[in-house]
């Protein structure tokens, strides 16, 4: 396994990447779902409607689930990766002086597990999309 230093820049380059990223495309598959479901609002596809709303719900989650739910270990990781800025490239943590549940691996741990969860939504936002779109009749 990689030093915990290196684990953490990783994680901050996986997480700036992604932070660019999945914003826009959230708010543009939102507002697509919006859109459907406001033009179906109105007509005899009323179900599939709800559908669309349902999934542009969903969809739209994923930015206050990142920013409540993944607040405070997005911030202890990005802590993390400002202290390894101050240590050498193979230099570690001083592990004895670190809390039970701070040190680098088992936050990176809980953040993929809470990672996973943010990924469903868009997920199941788009097979509730592809439900609406392919399965429901008119």
């Amino acid at each position: 396994m990689a030093p915990n230093t290196l684990l953490v820049r990783q994680w901050k380059t996986a997480y700036g990447r992604g932070a660019a990223a999945a914003p826009v495309l959230s708010i543009v598959c939102t507002f697509s779902y919006i859109y459907l479901s406001y033009n179906l609002a109105f007509t005899l596809n009323q179900h599939k409607a709800e559908v669309y709303a349902l999934a542009a719900l969903v969809t739209g989650s994923i930015v206050p689930y990142t920013l409540i739910v993944m607040k405070n270990i997005n911030g202890t990781l990005n802590r993390k990766v400002q202290e390894s800025k101050h240590l050498g490239r193979t230099e570690e943590y001083d592990e004895s002086k670190t809390a039970v549940g701070e040190r680098p691996q088992e936050l990176l741990q809980r953040w993929r597990a809470l990672n996973y969860g943010r990924g469903l939504l868009p997920f199941t936002g788009a097979c509730l999309g592809i439900y609406a779109t392919f399965y429901m009749t008119s």
